[in-house]
């Protein structure tokens, strides 16, 4: 037997009867004294949370969303787009008007989303007839100029960039009833893919998820303004000295808005460690109301495509289009409507006819002796079922956090359930959810057999939308998945990417990516396109734009011929010989990406002081074509592993007075069409050289390096930056001094079909930690009165624990 007589205990057997564990201790004379204890200390736990002013609903839910105490707002906005697009430049006037519709004088604040390659190149303010020409000046020297013009009671407007996609518009002294426009022109590469030329346009934004720890507390003046959300303006006297906010609402109610040195805040965000300019680029929201008369937008559009098109039209906007008489292939676009509401973004596309898709193009423009150049070269059209096929392991991301609440979890879902039907057996795939955590389907990659995908369908059933977008997590562990061997790593990345720390997760995406490729699926009527965009090309991958439902099977069906199709390897870009002889020829991108099915080659080109180089070879031109051409090289795989060689090519073409200098080849060598596009080539290249500068921010280059560099490229070509701003100023001043004034913010309309979030943040100039201290010192207390008891408990209970275990081995 094992044991020789019945053990006194049995641990294995819980039937058994024995003795408990712990002995019990006699009964204490005051039995509910501890109880009584932790009761009083959750009651002062309680009562710091209640003194918080978290608690309080009239400060508390309504950072994103700010009240303003009146029917409609007192400063009306709207805008007016004029596109005119020659071929791969659009041509953008963008009017602002602002209408002070109450007897108050008003300072305003509107910040606004334009695409990441709008390139704002001019700035007016219009005051009836009078027009003020806005300057462009470093960031620090434009604010300064419009705060001492504020302060003296002139008109002013500001504009300045927050992000590339994100602009805020400052105006100064609107007198009552009085309008003002500031017009801002922005010269805009339009998109090629696929066949397909689009321009996209942003209307309104998603509110950014604020990730990070707030870097002062609530306390600080400056700071203590984001809190306090019951009103939309701040009415302050000239030259009069902010007051100190505290727990009095009267006096907050006359201070809110103002800091210590007078600036207005225009966010509900507070800045963080992770997001410094959070403040920055989280304007309040509004939902869209049906008989609104603000956020209105008119749009018309002219097109010389310089081919003929086949359709012009735009998803979810009624869209009416014609040809220009006695105008070889213009075209004029407009909305049905004459006014929509700015509350989802606008996406035009066109297509040529068939026979004149365009296989190369060269458009340039010379300022004084420097030659700059857009070049276009799309790789051939092959059959994806001719080329080699590869296994692929293939991670999903799907955001799942508050902002993708409504319409867009819902398209969110249907899009991953589509790319999970469409997996391959020779495939293996995963599925990582995010919001305020992550978590992953599988704890590894799992093969397509029918039960997983079936799991898989189930577990996106189950998603709902909800907490903050903690992008980092999940993208580390989506990035350093191990594929199997020979297979292909891919990455999904399904968002809004309503994030302030873009800069952050593109160094992240470029320090991990390794061997894998990522694709961005932005979802909503108003996603983030600069992080979209940029993660895909941080990821060597490729982006696509899903707006409304209607749209989500032929947008994921690009995506899938994209993921499908084997990358166009081996890219080599050869210059013309001008070029090549020359060492300070700047090119981007520097590094040539990754191509996929449908994808052009798009190269931004500056050569300095061409002039000497097109004198040396007027004279033998037939020489000087044959080896002044772009040409692009490539390789492809087919299905039986035999690699092909490629090329697209054309000749790069200098601007003199009997020849046109942009033209476009409808074949790889054909001769080009007519076309009259003259100006925009030397801001586009101006325009993707700050963002690369801005790359190498973010990947960790000096920032006043980058800076540096940015304002000797911004300050030539008039561009508003990340560091230069546009300021226009009337000299004439128009307040007295002696007339009050307010602040206003000018209100974002919510995305079509996303659901308005509630932000807290206390307005106490105590701050929260301290409240929620009150309650963490109490339980403190508690632990100090009760620690002699529960040290004597202790180490009565261990003893009786080392006397029963003797007893058990010696039974």
């Amino acid at each position: 037997m094992l044991f020789s007589k019945t053990p006194k205990r049995d641990y294995f057997n819980p039937s058994n009867t024995h003795k408990p564990l712990f002995r019990e201790r006699r009964q204490s004379l005051k039995p509910h004294n501890h109880k009584l204890y932790i009761l009083v200390s959750f009651l002062c736990f309680l009562l710091g949370v209640v003194l918080s002013p978290l608690s309080r609903a009239e400060s508390g839910e309504l950072m994103m969303q700010s009240k303003d105490g009146e029917s409609s707002p007192a400063l009306l906005h709207s805008t007016h787009v004029e596109l005119q697009v020659n071929g791969m430049i659009a041509h953008v006037t963008y009017s602002q008007t602002f209408t002070n519709d109450s007897d108050k004088w008003k300072h305003g604040v509107y910040t606004f989303p334009l695409n990441e390659n709008a390139a704002i190149n001019s700035m007016q303010m219009l005051i009836g007839d009078r027009v003020i020409r806005g300057k462009i000046k470093p960031k620090t020297e434009a604010k300064q100029a419009f705060d001492a013009a504020k302060k003296a009671g002139k008109k002013a407007s500001l504009t300045q960039q927050q992000r590339p996609n994100l602009f805020t518009q400052h105006l100064a002294n609107i007198a009552p009833s009085e309008k003002i426009t500031v017009k801002l022109q922005y010269i805009q590469q339009v998109n090629y893919d696929n066949g397909e030329f689009s321009f996209h346009l942003p209307t309104t934004l998603t509110p950014r998820y604020i990730p990070g720890i707030t870097i002062k507390d609530l306390s600080d003046t400056v700071l203590s303004t984001h809190a306090f959300a019951n009103s939309d303006k701040t009415e302050i006297k000239s030259n009069q000295a902010p007051q100190s906010v505290g727990n009095d609402s009267s006096r907050i109610t006359t201070s809110s808005r103002i800091t210590t040195n007078n600036t207005f805040v225009s966010g509900w965000a507070l800045p963080t460690n992770e997001v410094s300019d959070a403040d920055k680029i989280t304007p309040f929201m509004a939902p869209a109301q049906s008989d609104s008369n603000t956020n209105q937008l008119s749009f018309t559009a002219t097109i010389n495509s310089g081919m003929p098109l086949d359709s012009i039209n735009s998803a979810g906007y009624k869209l009416n289009w014609h040809s220009i008489e006695n105008a070889r292939y213009q075209y004029r676009a407009w909305l049905g409507d004459n006014h929509i509401t700015m509350n989802k973004d606008v996406w035009l596309r066109w297509r040529p006819s068939k026979e004149s898709t365009p296989q190369a193009a060269y458009f340039a423009e010379d300022i004084d002796s420097d030659h700059y150049a857009l070049v276009m070269l799309t790789p051939p059209q092959v059959n994806p079922d001719d080329l080699q096929d590869f296994p692929r392991d293939v991670t999903f991301l799907i955001d799942t956090s508050g902002s993708m609440g409504g319409r867009p979890i819902e398209d969110a879902k249907a899009a991953l359930k589509l790319a999970i039907e469409r997996l391959d057996t020779k495939d293996r795939f995963n599925i990582v959810a995010f919001n305020t955590s992550y978590k992953k389907l599988f704890s590894q990659p799992a093969n397509t057999k029918p039960h997983n995908i079936k799991t898989a369908l189930s577990f996106i059933s189950n998603l709902h939308a909800n907490g903050g977008t903690e992008m980092a997590g999940a993208l580390y562990e989506a990035l350093n998945v191990q594929p199997q061997e020979n297979n292909i790593k891919q990455i999904v990345f399904i968002t809004d990417g309503a994030v302030g720390n873009e800069a952050a997760l593109f160094s992240m995406i470029q320090q991990q990516l390794g061997s894998a490729r990522l694709f961005t699926v932005g979802i909503g009527s108003a996603p983030n396109s600069y992080f979209m965009t940029r993660a895909a090309q941080f990821g060597r991958g490729s982006y696509v734009f899903i707006d409304n439902q209607n749209n989500i099977q032929k947008e994921m069906q690009r995506l899938f011929s994209k993921l499908e199709s084997p990358v166009l390897s081996n890219l080599s870009l050869t210059l013309p010989k001008d070029m090549r002889h020359k060492d300070n020829v700047e090119v981007y991108p520097k590094r040539l990406p990754d191509l996929y099915a449908g994808e052009p080659l798009l190269i931004n080109l500056k050569v300095p002081d061409l002039t000497h180089e097109k004198r040396k070879h007027s004279n033998n031109l037939d020489d000087y074509i044959a080896v002044n051409s772009l040409q692009l090289e490539g390789t492809l795989t087919d299905k039986d592993g035999n690699t092909h060689k490629w090329q697209r090519s054309i000749q790069a073409r200098y601007l003199t007075a009997e020849r046109n200098n942009n033209v476009s080849d409808t074949s790889a060598n054909a001769k080009p069409p007519h076309s009259t596009q003259s100006k925009g080539i030397a801001t586009a290249w101006a325009r993707k050289k700050i963002a690369a500068l801005m790359d190498e921010k973010a990947l960790g280059r000096d920032e006043n390096e980058v800076k540096n560099d940015i304002i000797n490229v911004a300050l030539p070509h008039n561009l508003i930056t990340a560091y230069t701003s546009f300021v226009a100023i009337e000299e004439v001043v128009s307040r007295p001094e002696s007339v009050n004034v307010q602040s206003q913010n000018i209100k974002n309309l919510m995305p079509q079909g996303t659901q308005m979030r509630a932000v807290s943040y206390p307005k106490t100039s105590a701050g929260i930690n301290f409240h929620m201290a009150i309650g963490a010192l109490s339980l403190l207390l508690l632990i100090l009165l009760y620690t002699s008891e529960t040290q004597r408990f202790l180490l009565r209970q261990y003893r009786i624990f080392i006397k029963d275990q003797r007893v058990t081995h010696n039974g």
